[in-house]
């Protein structure tokens, strides 16, 4: 049976990506790394698929790019990809959707499988180390959506002044005790929200924040929170997305609790079904279609190499307020 990539990795102490690096780019590669991965290929009988190297293709054909997501079946990840997709069409670009599983490895493994076929790669909240995002960075024209790397180009929402926005909004409410529902603790969004909650507790002495801890980023999540929110005594709760916020919402709803008038629920991202659920959803609408276009914007000046700085735009969201937040 062949060996992979990621056995390779194992055995030398490397990352999947040093291991293609070994055999694409060796030139970046320390001595002593590049005979460690040799070494650990050699014992184990790895064989790397040969990479086409073939002249530079004709001014008319369409060049193509990546667009990898943790999870292309939550509505915020296909939202910015269908952006993005649109955005690339109308600049002649062909655009892959890869779905990485929230797997690291997975991701790693992906990219090194496109490398010989696109020309370039949107990152879509990447749950890679900095140091993997800058070793894939190093392979290819790149571009991160929500997650910022030191000299990696990005685009961003500011997701402190997202949290600020929804505080203030239940401050002005009336509401003192405050729960939030993180999501998944890989998640580079989720980082920024609990640290910047944690933040908003500290300053003020009129407000307390209970961080309730991470869960699944769909209703499941929100739904086995729920009893949690309840049990912590808070009036309004914050949670990590739409998805969540349902879950939430139907559990209190079993639960006999009635939201606003007992609980206020905030959510975020405003995907398609916040207006609809029961009572319509309070969130914190992202600016998913400006991320997806923005992001093929920049990625096709770094493919043009008009791009010489590093550029990390930030977009900032706003809240919209529905009927599933109110007074205390």
């Amino acid at each position: 049976m062949t060996s992979t990539a990621r056995e390779v990795a194992q055995r030398a102490g490397v990352s999947v990506s040093t291991v293609s690096r070994a055999y694409t780019h060796p030139d970046k590669l320390s001595p002593v790394t590049l005979s460690r991965v040799r070494q650990a290929a050699a014992a184990l009988g790895y064989e790397p698929l040969p990479v086409r190297r073939s002249d530079p293709p004709p001014a008319l054909s369409r060049p193509t790019i990546a667009f990898m997501a943790p999870d292309i079946a939550n509505p915020y990840f296909a939202a910015i990809a269908k952006a993005a997709q649109h955005r690339a069409h109308a600049r002649s670009f062909n655009m892959i959707v890869a779905n990485t599983s929230e797997d690291i490895e997975q991701e790693s493994e992906l990219l090194n499988g496109l490398l010989p076929s696109v020309q370039g790669v949107i990152s879509c909240s990447s749950r890679s180390t900095d140091t993997q995002i800058l070793e894939m960075a190093g392979l290819l024209p790149m571009v991160l959506v929500n997650h910022s790397v030191e000299s990696v180009n990005s685009i961003s929402v500011d997701e402190d002044d997202a949290m600020r926005q929804i505080v203030t909004h239940l401050a002005a409410l009336g509401h003192t005790r405050i729960a939030y529902v993180g999501g998944s603790a890989h998640s580079p969004s989720e980082a920024i929200r609990s640290a910047a909650l944690r933040a908003i507790d500290e300053e003020s002495d009129e407000l307390e924040i209970a961080q309730l801890g991470n869960f699944a980023a769909f209703a499941h999540g929100g739904t086995a929170a729920a009893d949690l929110v309840i049990s912590s005594g808070a009036s309004a709760v914050i949670a990590f997305n739409d998805l969540v916020a349902m879950g939430i919402l139907s559990r209190l709803r079993q639960r006999g609790v009635e939201v606003p008038a007992d609980i206020s629920v905030v959510g975020t991202d405003d995907v398609l079904v916040s207006e609809a659920t029961q009572p319509p959803l309070t969130t914190m609408a992202m600016p998913l279609e400006r991320l997806g276009t923005a992001a093929v914007e920049l990625l096709e000046r770094l493919i043009a190499g008009q791009s010489g700085l590093c550029e990390q735009v930030v977009l900032r969201a706003s809240l919209v307020v529905r009927q599933s937040t109110g007074p205390v």
